[in-house]
């Protein structure tokens, strides 16, 4: 008797974990073994929670590893027009330049620094003041990490230092929306970054409290092939 108790028992966590599983992590990549899920509880909503989820591989449980606040654009969150998700075709769709954040399925890296950032799992890449991010949707290097000392021909009306004088961009991770292949005026420059404060939006980013940056970025392993869920609602 005891022996099917116990056996019961550990069904029974088995379905729970099952059922706290969040909405839309069956749609996640089976070779993805850590989650960056961020919800907020209205597409308009600024502020919003961030979850990592890890598991050893697709078919062990998936468990949260840690959480903390997020800021994100100040408009809110828009899909992604190539999102998996399911979602009513009513809602806004990311473009640039709306203030708003993609809510959707995405990869995650390289991270990105100010500083050298050693015994990282994730490839990483430092910035400098030469360092851009172009936003012009009509440049050929739209939505890319350029260095203007390696580019002859400048066609970019547009751009972002990812240098900054200011800290937002000290540690940072690329978010690679619109990125596989890039469709000019669905957004770009999309990254996890330092926040200016708990209550400060961003332009279209995920940002949180440069302790819990720091954390993530070191969480993050390329082996796992980390994503990043995040979307609004109630699902």
């Amino acid at each position: 008797m005891k022996y099917f108790l116990f056996f019961f028992s550990a069904f029974l966590l088995h379905v729970l974990q099952l059922k706290a599983q969040p909405a839309y992590f069956n749609l996640i990549p089976q070779n993805c073994n850590q989650v960056v899920f961020v919800k907020t509880t209205g597409e308009n909503n600024i502020k919003g929670s961030l979850f990592l989820y890890e598991r050893k591989s697709k078919s062990k449980i998936w468990k949260v590893i840690d959480s903390f606040p997020v800021t994100v654009g100040s408009k809110g969150m828009a899909w992604d027009s190539k999102t998996i998700l399911p979602h009513n075709e009513s809602e806004a769709l990311k473009k640039e330049g709306d203030g708003k954040s993609p809510a959707g399925i995405f990869k995650l890296g390289p991270v990105f620094s100010y500083h050298v950032v050693k015994k990282l799992k994730i490839p990483f890449e430092q910035v400098d003041t030469t360092d851009i991010c172009v936003d012009d949707v009509n440049s050929a290097y739209y939505n890319r990490f350029t260095d203007v000392d390696t580019v002859t021909h400048k066609d970019w009306s547009s751009f972002e230092y990812m240098r900054r004088k200011d800290d937002l961009y000290e540690y940072g991770v690329w978010v690679q929306y619109n990125s596989d292949t890039i469709f000019a005026g669905n957004g770009s420059c999309i990254f996890l970054h330092v926040w200016f404060n708990e209550k400060s939006p961003t332009a279209g980013c995920t940002a949180m409290s440069k302790e819990n940056m720091i954390k993530l970025i070191q969480w993050l392993n390329a082996k796992k092939h980390p994503a990043l869920l995040q979307f609004a609602g109630s699902n």
